[in-house]
């Protein structure tokens, strides 16, 4: 008798202990019968040989049992459902301490609960942007996977934000023309017959002279080209393309600057960004390998780039600690934007001498018929009929890295190198953020 005492006794300790959700015994899962019983069942009768029902308890008569997922069952404040407080437990048996609390920001992205719809991942919140593949209200706008509104259309003004919204940036923290006369920049619907935005129905064009197309002005010629008579400090000069065999003197000042600088902070799910562009220069083939070099660069503020993993010349000095600003758009060569960029192959080819008498050879792979109705399709006035007064890059796409919530800066600048004449221009368009991670910027060829 004192035997059968001692086992009830233990059963009843065991019992008081409870069980983990999931727990088919007492005690464990192993056995095929359980403490106080034999074949026909497990304590409270309804288990069965070889496979017992799970045993449920709600000691603390809070109303869940632990087989509802109650991790306190000696504690009534604590359970599914319970309401979240900032004293070092996990009230809500989440398997998470003290989140979901209203003011305070669990997964550190910057927007507290309950603004932030999931304050447990860093990748969703208000600040995030839609991922439309992955079944989750990533912006946490009530919608799951919706697609990404274009905001163009809604750029109808000649502010520095329209032309935010024009290439796809439908919201910054700033924007402003730095340089640049109003006439050299424009919010165009195509360029020419050929070139049409990338995405909706908007792209921007900056240019060193006017920002027009034969479309609007059938008198306007790229060369000579508007000369606007205005200088800049350089803004980042990098040596002339090794094929050339130039002098290596850095160029301090520049001619016919235009600039569009945009300020905007990254959603808290993006770790790239990318654009489409197109370049075009009436340089073009008298003036390669020239001292003669009209760019366009694009220079990003940001920490995430890593100044040793960028051809030389491509950054400016900055501070330690200080964001690196780098110009992200060159070639395979680590050439900047230029008539001696390895992508400047919309052209018609070229063997013979440029200004100077050096000869140059430039092969170009893709028709100038894509020139047609840009300005630079016309008669070379220098090389006489059958050559074209300049030539293109064709379509390129530039993707860079960044860093979640920082707040970066974009220089869009194009400029006349040498002197002010003839004219050089750039399309800008289809900006998008992208969730994947690069470890430099890389320009590469798109679809023309």
């Amino acid at each position: 008798m004192r035997v059968r005492l001692t086992m009830l006794g233990a059963v009843v300790v065991l019992l008081s202990v409870g069980c983990a959700p999931g727990d088919s015994t007492v005690g464990g899962s192993g056995g095929s019968t359980a403490a106080g019983g034999g074949a026909s069942g497990a304590a409270g009768g309804n288990g069965t040989a070889g496979g017992a029902a799970p045993i449920c308890y709600d000691t603390d008569h809070d109303g869940v049992t632990t087989c509802d997922g109650d991790c306190n069952d000696a504690d009534p404040s604590i359970h599914p459902g319970a309401i979240e407080l900032a004293n070092g437990k996990d009230d809500d048996c989440d398997g998470k301490v003290d989140n979901h609390i209203a003011g305070q920001d669990y997964d550190h992205d910057g927007t507290p609960y309950p603004a932030d719809c999931n304050d447990d991942e860093p990748l969703i919140g208000p600040n995030a942007i839609e991922n439309s593949t992955n079944m989750v209200d990533d912006n946490c706008n009530g919608v799951v996977d919706e697609t990404v509104s274009l905001c163009d259309d809604a750029a109808t003004g000649t502010t520095a934000a329209d032309y935010a919204k024009a290439i796809g940036l439908c919201s910054v923290s700033g924007s402003a023309f730095p340089a640049g006369d109003a006439s050299a920049r424009a919010i165009r619907t195509g360029f020419g017959t050929s070139w049409m935005p990338r995405a909706g129905s908007k792209l921007v064009m900056l240019s060193s002279g006017t920002a027009v197309d034969d479309n609007d002005q059938a008198s306007y010629n790229p060369q000579p080209g508007k000369q606007f008579n205005t200088t800049n400090p350089h803004p980042l000069w990098s040596p002339p393309a090794p094929k050339c065999g130039l002098p290596s003197t850095p160029v301090t000042t520049v001619h016919d600057m235009t600039e569009l600088s945009i300020t905007l902070k990254v959603p808290q799910n993006a770790k790239s960004f990318s654009y489409n562009f197109a370049f075009f220069s009436a340089e073009y083939p008298e003036f390669v390998c020239t001292e003669f070099n009209d760019r366009f660069i694009t220079i990003l503020q940001s920490s995430a780039l890593d100044p040793t993993a960028l051809p030389t010349g491509q950054c400016l000095p900055t501070a330690a600690g200080a964001q690196a600003q780098c110009n992200i758009s060159y070639d395979m060569q680590g050439q900047p934007v230029t008539i001696n960029n390895g992508f400047f192959d919309v052209c018609d080819t070229y063997n013979g001498p440029n200004y100077d008498g050096t000869t140059v050879s430039n092969t170009c792979t893709k028709s100038s018929s894509l020139l047609a109705q840009t300005g630079y399709d016309r008669p070379d006035g220098l090389l006489g009929a059958g050559h074209s007064v300049g030539g293109g890059t064709g379509w390129l796409s530039t993707k860079a890295p960044v860093k979640p919530n920082e707040t970066i800066t974009l220089r869009f600048i194009i400029f006349d190198e040498g002197d002010g004449k003839l004219d050089s221009a750039v399309l800008i368009d289809n900006f998008q953020w992208a969730f994947d991670s690069v470890a430099a910027p890389t320009t590469q060829v798109t679809v023309n």
